[in-house]
């Protein structure tokens, strides 16, 4: 799974709107749904801006407990 498809099932699972992630990255919301999509490469600047608008460490989105738990939905539900 790409970083930006972990992202968005991370916003999805978490009942977010991509114009309020957007919002409070600081990244405009055209660019913010480029690369929520895979539209547009996603850079480290713009990776831990997201980050910290979603109020999570960088090293999330790559960590298993992540992978772990995006394959076991339902039982172990993400932390938003």
């Amino acid at each position: 799974m790409k970083i930006h498809e972990r992202i968005k099932q991370y916003i999805d699972s978490c009942g977010l709107k991509l114009n309020f992630v957007a919002d409070k990255s600081g990244i405009k919301p055209k660019r913010f749904y480029r690369i929520i999509n895979g539209d547009a490469p996603l850079n480290v600047d713009e990776y831990e801006m997201i980050c910290s608008g979603l109020n999570v460490e960088p090293g999330y989105f790559f960590k298993q407990l992540f992978l772990e738990t995006k394959n076991n939905v339902g039982v172990n539900k993400m932390v938003c």
